[in-house]
């Protein structure tokens, strides 16, 4: 797989540079075009309200100007020389901009920041880069606000053996490890001791895939939260990204049980891509 056109979602704060300045490291080893999309959402107005156009039409015109000089003062100050740059403008809901532009030019990859802090809503319910994480169709990247560092030499990969049976999902990963020739860890974390060795074949069958790159596999019998045992992995193995697989859940699963992607992509310091499990 080839990274060919990459989705940046840009409302120009600090979180959404560092998400386009890692789309142009992406696009400079590539020869990928980056789309910037911009998103705005103005309720339409009721048809029969008398005037209507004349109160929107000229806030969005307002709204498209200046947008277009953030634009261009973006690029400007950034070392964006040799990439193909397109800019798209929506005004509706964010996650329907976001599909509509990744059908339209056939993005292969969302490359979205998120901030450092977050409050206690946001925790409960997700932020715009979770909620792309949990719907989007393609790889979704997720940049933490002010990262400079695009060296990614250690990649941990969390792959729950018992529900994994198909490694070329995995190709956005293994085109990413190879651009950087990155080393993976992969990440397994069990209670059930005796199943150690169950899984033998799966990991032949993950090695066999990625035989062209380092790898490393580690198992965890632990029975804390999965994310604290993820956060912790990353910090002993000085790892430089994680990457996950998200579980297609149903609305009633989403409400029940919180999303452990989500949870991770809340409270990481280094970038995380996600690619969605397949669908039975």
């Amino acid at each position: 797989m080839n990274f060919k056109n990459i989705l940046v979602p840009m409302d120009f704060s600090k979180c959404a540079k560092s998400a386009f300045k890692m789309a142009l490291t992406l696009a400079k080893r590539t020869g990928a075009s980056i789309d910037l999309v911009s998103v705005t959402h103005i309720p339409h107005l009721h048809a029969e309200m008398v005037g209507a156009a004349s109160i929107v039409n000229p806030i969005l015109n307002d709204y498209h100007n200046l947008i277009d000089e953030q634009f261009d003062e973006l690029i400007k100050t950034t070392e964006s020389e040799g990439v193909k740059i397109s800019i798209s403008k929506y005004n509706a809901p964010l996650h329907d901009a976001i599909y509509s532009c990744t059908l339209q030019n056939e993005s292969d990859l969302i490359v979205t920041g998120t901030k450092s802090q977050h409050d206690w809503l946001v925790n409960l319910l997700g932020s715009n880069s979770t909620d792309m994480i949990e719907r989007s169709k393609i790889p979704v990247m997720v940049i933490p606000e002010g990262l400079e560092n695009n060296n990614y030499k250690k990649i941990g990969v969390a792959i729950d053996y018992a529900d994994f049976d198909d490694p070329s999902m995995l190709e956005p990963l293994r085109a990413f490890a190879e651009l950087f020739e990155s080393a993976l860890c992969f990440l397994n974390v069990t209670t059930k001791h005796h199943k150690l060795f169950v899984y033998d074949d799966i990991k032949v069958g993950i090695s066999a895939y990625f035989n062209d790159l380092k790898q490393s596999f580690h198992t965890y019998t632990d029975s804390r939260p999965l994310p604290e045992i993820l956060l912790e992995a990353i910090k002993d193995l000085d790892l430089d990204m994680l990457f996950m697989l998200p579980k297609n859940h149903t609305t009633l699963q989403r409400l029940i049980k919180p999303s452990q992607t989500k949870s991770m992509a809340l409270q990481m310091d280094k970038p995380l891509m996600t690619i969605h499990e397949k669908k039975t």
